[in-house]
């Protein structure tokens, strides 16, 4: 089953869906003092007793007309009544700033950027007020970090501080937003604020300053309980700000703008209640450029907007480690619906900073339009973060290409298990994903004591997957007609032993034949045994220890391999294996995963065994006698490994006339 399915949207449907999004960018009309009670008024959206919802788009449906949206009084201030000059050469600091007090004052309202290109410092919003930027008006951002001083109370990483202004901010604010057609330019580059990521790619180069240890002393102060007011960043130090960042307040407006060129996340919500974010081009390449980020917040709608990243496009945060523990706020109820993805790493994410838990996110009728898009769906976390996700629903997505997976849940991103704080990881539900080329369809990986639980995939279609899925500790996984290259495709299982994936009986007798290579020939067992081949031997070569297939003759001994994921546990220099190709000398790519979530990939070569003589790079261990009685060969191959860490898995190559009966680290 190969092709676009009917039940995808075509461009032409996304293109309307976007636009009818558009409608009620900004409710015009008096005063909202009902709004900001309209949440604690809402009734409990419909959940079972476990916690599943009743009827989960029923549900994001609700969520979708609930989300309360600001209203502002139809009163309108210039900038350029307040001194504002629109030649992008002049600080229009002060004329923002008295523009949008003038506003407040008298009770709201909308501040307007006229066309033209204003440069200005932090711009803070207080309630009632609408940062009105019209098509043609640019916002310009001043690249002197004075400008963004006296420090606020912020986030770096999901970690509260006080640092740097972020570029438009407001705390503890109402009915506040961003809306028009215009542009809001960071100006951040290879020149300003970029390098302080230390990688040479964004204009570091040795010797410059970087924010690493700042980012470790921030860590460490919220390991150590030192209160925020006393984790004071800012001049002298180099935390990114991030772009647009609400902080503890009230329905918010984010709609029609464009964002480009910000120093770090591009758009960040943090412990807000009501957020909509609708019609934005959130585009940006830059280091950490994540699209939108919301944190810690409730009620949350992305609507019709295109994500052009430079890193994660959406990624849902709820606070990281030892801070996210204090503040114990999770990011919930949140619909993300009819985008458009381009550049970036994952399409939507939760992670790595959710320790404060993320659960009931719904997205759904959205595409992906690039061919560097790395994942799907990515949930990335460790058992430093702890936390839960739960209650993950996606439906209706066309990727045309991912460079990495379908659906990602790594529980390996940034570190591994033995923390402490195992992440809770269940209901992940995919359901009408289309993705024309990928990597994998599913890469799955939890802890041996903490798996990932309950995940279904249905109606899903992969049209060309280079390898196999992957599920390392996965409970209750399910595929429902999902097809991959065309086949329909069933959870992967890794098997707990090399042994446990033998597939193809390679030794035999003339009354209990193998069939090694497929045409009725296999190596005779007493030939192997006279070898020292013999069931159950212990094989020693190149410093390495086997142990020979302890089964019967006639038995599977050996894997035809077919991309089989074998779990494998160790540390050493080298994986070696014995085996032989068949049908000529063989060859195919091999990956290791190891325990700290990276993998590496190594050529696996054999020998034909009807040839008695080593050829491709492997060794003779030893030569037996075919059924024929021809004398043939079985052979040795090696690939390094990395003796730092330790080996979780192997995934062996896709050619079934590469044979495996043995592997061993040394």
């Amino acid at each position: 089953m190969t092709g676009i399915p009917p039940w995808l949207p075509s461009r032409r449907q996304f293109l309307g869906w976007s636009g009818a999004a558009a409608g009620g960018a900004v409710v015009l009309g008096g005063v909202p003092s009902r709004a900001v009670a309209a949440a604690a008024d809402r009734p409990a959206l419909a959940v079972r007793a476990s916690g599943v919802p009743a009827d989960p788009w029923a549900m994001a449906d609700r969520i979708v007309a609930e989300t309360v949206r600001p209203r502002f009084p139809d009163r309108h201030f210039d900038i350029t009544d307040y001194g504002a000059v629109g030649d992008g050469e002049h600080d229009c600091s002060q004329a923002f700033a008295a523009a949008i007090a003038g506003c407040a004052t008298r009770g709201g309202g909308h501040v307007v950027v006229p066309p033209g290109r204003f440069l200005t410092g932090a711009i803070h919003l207080l309630s009632r007020v609408d940062l009105h930027v019209m098509a043609g008006g640019t916002i310009a951002f001043r690249t002197d970090q004075d400008a963004y001083l006296p420090v606020v109370y912020t986030r770096d990483g999901g970690i509260e501080c006080m640092n740097y202004s972020p570029f438009v901010y407001a705390y503890g604010q109402h009915d506040i937003a961003v809306t028009g057609e215009g542009t809001l330019d960071g100006q951040a580059s290879d020149q300003y604020w970029w390098p302080w990521t230390g990688n040479s790619s964004y204009g570091w180069v040795p010797g410059d300053p970087t924010g690493a240890a700042d980012a470790t002393l921030l860590a460490q102060m919220a390991a150590d309980g030192v209160p925020v007011s006393q984790r004071v960043f800012g001049a002298g130090h180099y935390l990114r700000p991030q772009f647009i960042q609400p902080y503890r307040c009230q329905n918010v407006l984010i709609s029609g703008i464009t964002t480009t060129n910000t120093p770090n996340w591009q758009m960040n919500p943090v412990l807000c209640t009501n957020v909509t974010v609708e019609n934005v081009t959130a585009s940006s390449l830059g280091p950490n450029n994540d699209g939108c980020d919301p944190e810690c917040c409730d009620y949350v709608v992305i609507t019709g907007c295109t994500f052009n990243a430079g890193d994660d496009c959406i990624a849902v945060k709820a606070g990281k480690d030892a801070d996210g523990r204090r503040v114990n706020v999770p990011c919930q109820n949140i619909v993300i619906q009819n985008c458009e993805f381009l550049a970036g790493h994952g399409m939507v994410t939760i992670g790595s900073e959710m320790t404060g838990g993320v659960r009931y996110l719904f997205a759904r009728d959205s595409r992906v339009d690039s061919l560097t898009l790395s994942d799907g769906l990515r949930l990335k976390t460790n058992s430093q973060r702890g936390g839960f996700i739960e209650y993950v629903y996606v439906k209706n997505i066309k990727a045309e290409t991912l460079t990495d997976a379908g659906v990602s849940v790594n529980f390996y991103y940034g570190s591994g298990p033995g923390y402490g704080y195992n992440p809770v990881v269940h209901d992940i539900h995919v359901d009408r994903l289309w993705v024309g080329t990928t990597v994998y369809p599913v890469y799955l990986v939890g802890y041996s004591d903490d798996p990932v639980e309950t995940v279904t995939l249905r109606d899903c279609i992969f049209d060309t997957a280079t390898r196999s899925s992957v599920a390392q500790h996965v409970g209750d996984l399910t595929f429902s007609d999902v097809y991959v290259n065309n086949i329909q495709a069933t959870p992967p299982q890794p098997y707990a032993t090399l042994a446990a994936a033998y597939n193809n009986a390679g030794a035999g007798t003339a009354s209990v034949p193998g069939n090694l290579d497929g045409h009725g020939r296999y190596y005779t067992s007493d030939s192997l045994a006279s070898a020292g081949l013999s069931p159950g031997a212990a094989v020693m070569f190149a410093g390495h220890t086997f142990t020979w297939p302890d089964v019967a003759a006639g038995s599977d001994d050996n894997v035809a391999c077919a991309d089989e994921v074998a779990l494998l546990s160790g540390s050493g220099s080298a994986l070696g294996f014995l085996g032989c190709g068949t049908n000529g000398s063989q060859s195919g790519t091999l990956y290791v995963s190891y325990s700290d979530g990276t993998s590496a990939s190594a050529t696996l070569a054999f020998t034909d065994w009807w040839d008695d003589a080593a050829s491709s790079g492997d060794q003779l261990v030893s030569s037996a006698k075919s059924s024929g009685g021809r004398t043939v060969g079985v052979y040795y191959q090696s690939i390094a490994l990395n003796s730092a860490k330790t080996v979780q898995s192997v995934e062996l190559p896709s050619n079934a006339n590469l044979h495996i009966f043995a592997a061993a680290i040394v």
